[in-house]
């Protein structure tokens, strides 16, 4: 008789939606899932350690590495000259009135300014151009300059709005060329040792979180998930769960149980193998007395 263990680590994400253009839905940092930014648009889950390894890619930390680089280069990026910015966006926003009369100067200041960074960014080939890396980073860069604008003034006079609107903006825009400068220069470095960070999560927690296909590099995962939970109401089971087979060589028979395990808050170096082996020795103790 043998006893043979087969593990599948697996979690539940029930939810609904895309994040494909940040402006589209509220975007809202969250400092316990990494400091990126999500919205009730974002599509979350908990990805197992089988499903998690193959997840750890430079493509799937654009958005940590949008934040990383951005808190690094943003110290170093400090001009407060908008006076020309300003005079230009003011006349700009005055002349759009009817268009951004039912939206909040949140709303418009990351629209505009998301797809004015991304066109500059693109032109000036940072991110050796990729279309993709541009986006996330000027994404990230103008939800964090226009976070102070109201999400609820769409009532609010146009001139006001723009008033809002036109100094974030600006805020940003004197600021680009120096921002994406820096962060092109550090970001390879940031993917490959973020990608290392990804692997070490999967294999130390049993899995890891994923929003829109990007890893969230969250110290704890359960706190990240309580923090989508409050936010945005997402209900994100991070409890990894371990099956396992036992085969009676002599029947051929099968039976199967199950457990289930928090990941740590702070990695335990083989928690997921562990579990699985403890496993192990329990249905063998179990077999050799049946």
């Amino acid at each position: 008789m043998s006893v043979r263990i087969t593990s599948a680590l697996s979690a539940v994400a029930l939810l609904s939606g895309v994040l494909l253009v940040p402006h589209l839905a509220q975007a809202k940092a969250l400092d316990r899932c990494g400091g990126v930014y999500l919205s009730i648009d974002s599509h979350c889950e908990f990805k197992p350690i089988q499903d998690c390894q193959t997840v750890c890619t430079t493509t799937s930390v654009e958005q940590v590495c949008a934040q990383k680089t951005y808190t690094m280069c943003s110290e170093s990026c400090s001009t407060t000259d908008t006076k020309t910015c300003t005079q230009t966006h003011t006349d700009s926003c005055s002349k759009q009135c009817d268009t951004i009369s039912s939206k909040s100067s949140h709303e418009v200041c990351v629209s505009d300014c998301s797809d004015s960074c991304t066109s500059d960014a693109i032109a000036a080939h940072r991110f050796n151009g990729d279309h993709g890396k541009c986006e996330h980073n000027c994404a990230h860069d103008c939800n964090v300059r226009c976070d102070s604008c109201s999400t609820t003034d769409q009532s609010t006079d146009c001139e006001t709005k723009c008033q809002s609107v036109t100094e974030n903006e600006c805020t940003e825009e004197v600021n680009r060329d120096c921002v994406l400068g820096c962060q092109t220069d550090n970001y390879e470095s940031c993917q490959t040792d973020t990608v290392q960070t990804c692997n070490t999560t999967c294999k130390d927690k049993g899995g890891a979180l994923v929003c829109d296909g990007q890893y969230i590099e969250a110290s704890d995962l359960q706190a990240c998930a309580d923090q989508l939970a409050s936010e945005f109401s997402f209900n994100i089971d991070v409890t990894a769960h371990a099956v396992a087979t036992v085969t009676n060589n002599e029947t051929g028979k099968k039976t199967s149980t199950k457990c289930s395990f928090s990941p740590p808050t702070r990695g335990g170096n083989g928690a997921a193998l562990g579990a699985v082996a403890a496993l192990a020795l329990v249905l063998s103790r179990r077999r050799r007395r049946a």
